[in-house]
Formats: structure tokens, sequence, C-alpha cells
């Protein structure tokens, strides 16, 4: 899914922005790192697949379809918490690594409250949902016959010029280290997208309910990555280009906040069959970052052999994210329930907003490197009779936002879960979903490619308690 340059920081930091003075570090990504959905939202609709929107009769409704929180006659309190552990085999001129990753955190906490009316219903919901997690990993590590990065590091300011500054090029910009090097690194990403959300439910007619959702989103994202080159076969050997080994780390750290609402329709035709329709307006992100780029150079001869230098950067910009079109259904007859649901976003839609024309011209390669896509999710749920014991299972396909992208790279996520009602009141509830895909990302261009597979584990534990 993802192609964000292992070299996009330190190119950034040698961009120079005359009237701020300041290094920029936005790229699509940034843009879609916010817009793309999370994996789960609450455990037992993990287990059932996400397919939610035609059924959302517990609290995640209102992450879901608000509309479904009318089903609730009784109170309710709910939480859960989630863990995900992230494998990632990278290929890089042909060597294999392997790299991994985990966070554990809650998932929700929420509180339903219905209303006492004469006929129909009027519920409200308030609660916190972990929506998006940013957790990832990658390292790799092989010998590039064809380029190098240092080359990429040039700019015409000697202040952001890191190349210069660690003695890899001279005045004019030359450098004779262009190929022929070992390259290695290991990249870690965190953090993630909470919404602090409000919902309120109505049956405006008989079976027909409407619902709306208002999100407050607050989250953070950090990356930390070390970059090393070295001359591995001793081909440089000349003085002053008797070069050894370059080391660079990067980092950013993010601090979002945004807005955005969740429009819900459900109807529900006897206890049998359930329709419903979901619209999710653009979320509007504010993103305060801090990044920087840490370099050192390593010699075989001169006096001192060894340079370093550091370019840090700050910056603030907006994000607007694309509408979410969603539909779904479900069926329950004898104890079984089937459910399937569909989310429809167009990835060109994205865009960032109050921001030099360097990152607002990152428009147009959105327009020009995303598409539409529609993911779906299926899943069943069955009660057994006479002991409180429900078995869950169910599918998800989420397509690679990117144009041109083979069904390889399609995320294909697998769940199962186990619900357990004791005395009518409280649930416990158990889902795991697995998931994989490819991907591939460049560190500079398309001469320092690294290939991916993924696989995903999310474990997801929630308890309900309706009174």
């Amino acid at each position: 899914m993802k192609r964000i340059t292992f070299a996009c920081l330190m190119i950034a930091a040698a961009a120079l922005f005359l009237a701020g003075g300041t290094a920029r570090a936005q790229y699509p990504e940034d843009a879609l790192r916010l817009s793309f959905p999370g994996m789960t939202l609450g455990a037992r609709f993990l287990g059932m697949g996400n397919a939610a929107i035609g059924l959302a009769d517990d609290y995640t409704a209102t992450f879901w379809n608000p509309a479904g929180l009318a089903q609730l006659r009784r109170m309710e309190i709910s939480g859960s918490v989630d863990h995900l552990s992230l494998s990632n085999d990278a290929t890089f001129f042909g060597n294999n690594t392997n790299y991994s990753n985990s966070s554990t955190s809650f998932n929700n906490l929420g509180f339903v409250y219905p209303f006492p009316t004469v006929r129909g219903s009027l519920v409200i919901a308030l609660g916190y949902n972990r929506t998006s997690n940013f957790t990832s990993a990658l390292s790799f590590e092989g010998f590039n016959p064809v380029s190098s990065i240092i080359p990429t590091l040039y700019n015409s300011s000697y202040d952001l010029d890191m190349a210069y500054q660690l003695y890899l090029e001279d005045s004019t910009g030359y450098t004779a280290f262009t190929k022929d090097v070992t390259q290695k690194g290991k990249v870690l990403e965190d953090g993630g997208l909470s919404q602090w959300a409000l919902s309120g439910s109505v049956e405006a007619a008989k079976g027909l309910a409407l619902g709306l959702t208002l999100n407050l989103v607050s989250g953070s994202y950090t990356y930390t990555r070390n970059y090393t080159e070295t001359d591995s076969r001793g081909i440089y050997r000349t003085f002053p280009w008797d070069f050894r080994e370059l080391d660079l780390a990067n980092t950013v750290s993010s601090d979002i906040s945004g807005i955005g609402a969740t429009f819900g329709l459900l109807y529900q035709w006897q206890e049998m069959l359930r329709v419903g329709l979901t619209l999710k307006t653009p979320t509007y992100y504010y993103v305060k970052e801090n990044f920087k780029s840490d370099g050192s150079s390593y010699f075989k001869t001169g006096n001192p052999s060894s340079y370093s230098y550091s370019i840090p950067g700050t910056d603030e910009y907006d994000v607007v994210s694309p509408f979410v079109f969603g539909g779904g259904a479900s069926f329950t007859m004898v104890g079984l329930t089937v459910s399937g649901s569909a989310e429809y976003t167009d990835y060109t839609e994205m865009q960032f907003k109050n921001a030099p024309t360097s990152v607002m011209s990152e428009n147009t390669t959105i327009k020009e490197i995303y598409r539409a896509t529609t993911n779906l999710h299926v899943g069943a749920e069955y009660v057994i009779p006479g002991i409180g014991l429900r078995l869950r299972g169910g599918f998800m396909l989420r397509p690679s936002p990117y144009k041109g992208d083979p069904s390889s790279y399609d995320q294909k996520i697998v769940t199962a879960g186990l619900g357990f009602l004791i005395q009518d009141q409280l649930m416990l509830d158990l889902g795991y979903a697995h998931g994989t895909w490819n991907t591939y990302q460049v560190n500079y261009d398309a001469t320092s490619r690294t290939d991916q597979s993924i696989v995903t584990n999310n474990i997801i534990a929630g308890i309900s308690y309706r009174f």
C-alpha cells in the first residue's frame, strides 16, 4: 500500500523555502495515512469481518452506523483492548530480511443511554474510539551496484546540503559516490488516530432509524529510520574520495487533530432483515510536525576522518480526507446472522490545504497516482442455543488505493471471534483478524527498491454490560 520513499525526509530537509526558511516533508502518503481506514473497531464486528453497517446493534454503532443505536433499549457500558502485531518480509537485491513491530492500546470505551419514549426510540452515546493504527516496520540490506543515495542529498543551499556538509561532494556538487555500495536500513512507525464521539439516533418511522455522530479526532505519528551505506568491497580508495560509511537518521513526530461526522440510516423489517446506509463526511485534519535529519560520514584516511551534521525542521498544514459512502445488510434466522457491507472511497479527493505552493502542488500528484476503491466485508454469527455462546467468522477485502497495483497488493483479511453472554447482561467478546498483502517501497528512486510481504495479526478483547 505504501510508496513512501526512504529518503523523503532527507530530500525534504534539503528543500529551502525562502518565505519561511523552513524545510518541509509533505508527500501524498501523508494524506493517505490520514484517509485510509483503520483495521477495526470492536471485538464483535472484528470477528464478523467488520460487516457492521447493516447490523450495528451495540455501542460501536457510533463508528459503523449511528442509526443502529436506535435498536438499543437498555443502557450500555462497553470497552475493549486491541493488540496488533505486524511482520514484514522484505526483499532487497536478492536478500530477504524480516522485521516486526507491535502495539497495544484501548480500542474503545463508551456509554449508551436510551431515553424513555412513548413510541419509537431516542438514544444517545458518548465514547472513545481508536480508529487507526500506524504501527509498521521495515528492514533491508543488500549490495547496490547501480546507485547511491549520496547524489540525491545535494542542495543548492550549503546549509541544507547534507552531502556537502559531510564532505561527500565538492563545492560544485560533484560526488564520486554514485554506485557499488552496501545499503541497509530499519524503519519503525507508530501512533494512530482516535475519535471522541458524540452520537444520537432516533426512530423516525416504524422500523426506520436515522443517526448522526460528531467526531473530534486526536492522534500522533512517529517515524524513525536509520539508513547506512558502506564501501563493503573497498572500491573507493583514493583520497579525498576514500569513502568508508554514511549513516543517516531521520525522525518525524506529528500531533494530529481534526473534526468530522458520520450520518446513518437503518431500516429493520421485523426481526429478520436490516438494511443500512452511511455517509462519512471529509475529516478536516490539522497536523503539527517536527522532523530532523542527522548524518555522519566516515573515511579511510584524513584528519579528521569523520564528520557529522544535523538539519531540523518544523511544519504545520491541513489535510482533508475524502467522502466515504457505505451500505450493508444483515439477515437473521434461527440463531444465524449473516451480514455484508461495502464502503466506497475516492482517494483522488484527498487534499492538502493551508500549505506552501510546493506542498499544494502535491494535490496534482494525488490525482495522478491514486484511485477510487470499494472495501468489501462479509461475516456471520451463530448463537448456540442454551449456553450463550456465539461463534463468528468473516472476511475483508481492502483494495490498494494506488493506480495500477496488482491484486496481490490488496489487503485480504480473514477473521474469527467468540462471544459469551452471561445472564442476559454481561457480554464477553474476543475477535481475531489475520491479514496479508504485498507492497513495495523505494528508498530514493527505483534503483533502490524493497519488495515487501506484510502479515498482520489483530486481537481485540471486549466487555459490555447492559442494565
